[in-house]
């Protein structure tokens, strides 16, 4: 039967269903913003402000730090030495091209830049010159008229840099970007502030003019408007870079000024930066962080060869020290880190291409200033006198080479005086050692003092281990390769400091082994081997594998020796040394396959060993390669030679290279290896291999190359001169 239905219960269930659906509507969209991002501005949340203050240098770090002026100031700070070496010379716009960039780059002639219609030295105004030179001009307020000259040539450059890769990435993220002050001078324009955060089409907002104001009395007669640029920041965020120019400016004029006003003037102006800063801190409640950045220290430091800038950093933890897995050093980071670190500060990653990595804080809350100084003085005593140093010694194992080459023609051990001249070869040898171990009294003995140290260390040495007659090689062989071991396993320490290290000024490297040990590390091994003549062949066998796999993971690993070239060599080395041991026969074709399976092996071990640990140049290197760029190889390999034949022509190392080279060569005419005892002759034939290996298959091949075979050159006159003296006897 036909039941009517109320009215009233059919909206009680209807409103039911619907504050049901909307509940199952609401759970909904709450797990879909819990497990899917929406990109947002990040414009709202965070500032940087970033003081760009060329010509600051570390010798004015101290001059501040030694006034009362602004002291809470300075202790507040987290302070790091900055690495600023560019692509090509020294200069404050190949640096900031390079700090912008993420990657070592180069700048490019008459670059500058304007506001839109500011009149340019070429006559006209920026924007009409910008159509000139490309058909178009820019939109924003700034106009960068050689622009695309500056990409085309790091397009073309060694490392090729991609110029406003940071521009494009805050851009993307919505960050503002905008450009304060400039550093002109009496005589030209100068404003490289905006390189940091250009983008790839050359577009950033700035103002140039207002930033800076006259002043009769200050060098060039103008200085920045502190008024201006505290007003300009108040409604600004997102990146904001101001090139403080007044020190550039009182430094150019240095040489006309008398002593008295410019060290008065620069006690003046590095207040007045101090007093800014301050004020910079205290306009924002939120308390903004605030970078200092010097791109290029003053002349007078750059001749002094103080060649690391200083880099501040205000933020909401106060004091501390500055580093980055770029450098793994206390108290130093790298032009690279300053792209990655702006990134990291905005909440965004790093693009792949991009070799730095973000800063990090140590020690946060120490506000003293001294141990990053004493560091940065002893850093430049090194540098200083590196070139000196290692041109006397590489001159004297020079001399060494052909003397004792001479005199090993000599038929008659008493002619030779052999027992002299076989200790002057082990302590030759052993040399490396007092280099290393005695890398930490450089700075309180002085440089004379170490000289004599070295010298005093391996005479004393190798007289002592010459009483050995049976294994001295294999002593010493031993004592390198234990003592460099260490080394590595305790993060290099000693090496970091030694003139046959690598110099973090010079930035070629700055953690792991060099190329100097490396070549020394690797024969330093064969020469242990030596000592194990009485071995059965199977011993032997497992001895050359064992101390093998030991010098490849030392060499290798992403914490110890990250040295992908060196650990190559090595390989390459012990598998002739093993094949030779187990008298392999060769043919073309099993020499073709055998070396192609034995490189194989080398890369998956190597690649194997940067599974663990903070990611090194090799890791990226390999991952770039398994993303299909090939590109990034030849462009390695391309440097790589580039490199060697700027080292051939210009080190100091070439001598020694050339020299150990044409000893070999005569060694090879006149058979003398193959008159040796056969341990010996294997050892030696391997130690070429290495050399040879090193050669090609490193950026710095030449030293690497130059420091192996004189190890085996030198392991070859002491054992020609035993039998010489054993013949005689």
């Amino acid at each position: 039967m036909y039941k009517p239905v109320n009215n009233v219960d059919m909206s009680e269930n209807y409103m039911k269903r619907l504050v049901v659906m909307a509940q199952k509507v609401g759970l909904l969209i709450l797990i879909i913003c819990l497990f899917i991002h929406i990109p947002v501005s990040a414009k709202n949340e965070q500032t940087l402000i970033i003081v760009i203050a060329p010509d600051l240098a570390f010798e004015d770090v101290k001059r501040i730090l030694e006034t009362e002026e602004n002291k809470e100031l300075w202790k507040e700070a987290a302070i790091g030495a900055l690495n600023i070496k560019p692509d090509g010379p020294y200069s404050y716009l190949n640096s900031m091209v390079s700090i912008g960039s993420g990657r070592r780059a180069v700048g490019v002639q008459d670059w500058n830049s304007y506001e839109g219609n500011e009149q340019t030295e070429f006559n006209v105004t920026a924007r009409d010159l910008e159509i000139q030179l490309t058909g178009q001009a820019s939109s924003s307020s700034l106009s960068h008229p050689h622009f695309h000259r500056l990409v085309s040539k790091n397009d073309k450059s060694s490392y090729q840099p991609r110029v406003g890769i940071l521009g494009d990435k805050l851009k993307e993220a919505g960050i503002n970007r905008f450009v304060l002050g400039h550093s002109d001078t009496i005589i030209e324009k100068i404003r490289y502030g905006s390189l940091l955060v250009i983008d790839s089409e050359g577009v950033v907002e700035g103002d140039y003019k207002q930033s800076v104001k006259k002043s009769p009395a200050s060098p060039a007669g103008k200085e920045m408007d502190e008024a201006y640029l505290l007003s300009e920041l108040q409604d600004r965020n997102g990146l904001i870079v101001i090139e403080w120019g007044d020190l550039h400016r009182l430094y150019e004029q240095r040489p006309l000024m008398m002593d008295s006003h410019f060290n008065k003037e620069r006690d003046r102006q590095l207040t007045r930066l101090g007093t800014f800063i301050e004020q910079l801190r205290q306009q924002d409640q939120n308390g903004h962080t605030v970078w200092l950045l010097s791109p290029m220290m003053n002349k007078e430091a750059y001749d002094q060869k103080q060649q690391l800038a200083p880099l501040l950093i205000w933020d909401k933890e106060d004091g501390g020290y500055l580093t980055s897995n770029t450098t793994n050093q206390h108290y130093l980071v790298s032009n690279l880190d300053i792209a990655p670190s702006i990134l990291a500060h905005f909440g965004l990653n790093d693009p792949r291409e991009l070799p730095g990595h973000s800063m990090q804080k140590m020690n946060v809350g120490e506000g003293d200033k001294q141990k990053v100084l004493d560091h940065v003085d002893e850093l430049t005593l090194i540098y200083q006198s590196r070139a000196s140093v290692l041109s006397a010694y590489i001159t004297t194992l020079v001399i060494l080479l052909i003397v004792a080459g001479v005199l090993s023609f000599f038929r008659k051990p008493q002619i030779m005086g052999q027992n002299v001249l076989k200790m002057i070869i082990l302590s030759a040898l052993l040399s490396p050692i007092p280099f290393l171990i005695g890398s930490k009294l450089l700075i309180h003995i002085g440089i004379t003092a170490f000289v004599f140290f070295v010298v005093i260390f391996s005479l004393g040495c190798g007289y002592i281990i010459s009483r050995f007659k049976r294994n001295a090689i294999a002593i010493v062989g031993g004592m390198l390769f234990v003592l460099i071991s260490l080394d590595l396993l305790l993060g290099t320490p000693f090496m970091q400091r030694s003139y046959l290290g690598y110099d973090p000024i010079i930035g070629a490297r700055y953690y792991g082994i060099g190329n100097e040990y490396a070549g020394i590390y690797i024969i330093s091994g064969l020469a242990l081997l030596s000592g194990f003549q009485s071995v059965k062949e199977k011993r032997s066998v497992m001895m050359v594998l064992a101390l093998g796999a030991i010098q490849l993971i030392l060499l290798g690993h992403s914490e110890l020796g990250t040295n992908a070239g060196a650990t190559l060599a090595s390989g390459i080395a012990y598998f002739f040394l093993l094949f030779r041991l187990l008298q392999f026969k060769w043919t073309l074709l099993r020499t073709f396959l055998v070396g192609a399976a034995s490189l194989l092996l080398l890369f998956s071990f190597l690649f194997v060993l940067q599974l663990t640990g903070n990611q090194t140049h090799i890791g990226a290197g390999f991952n770039r390669l398994f993303a299909g760029d090939l590109s990034y190889l030849l462009h390695t390999i391309e440097r790589k030679v580039s490199m060697n034949w700027k080292i051939f022509r210009h080190s100091n190392w070439t001598q020694l290279f050339v020299t150990s080279y044409l000893v070999v060569m005569v060694m090879l005419i006149r058979k003398t290896l193959q008159k040796s005892h056969q341990l010996h002759a294997l050892i030696l034939q391997t130690g070429i291999c290495a050399s040879v290996a090193l050669l090609i298959l490193n950026d710095s091949g030449v030293v690497a190359a130059a420091t192996s075979m004189f190890c085996v050159v030198c392991m070859h006159y002491y054992w020609l001169l035993e039998q010489k003296e054993k013949r005689g006897a």
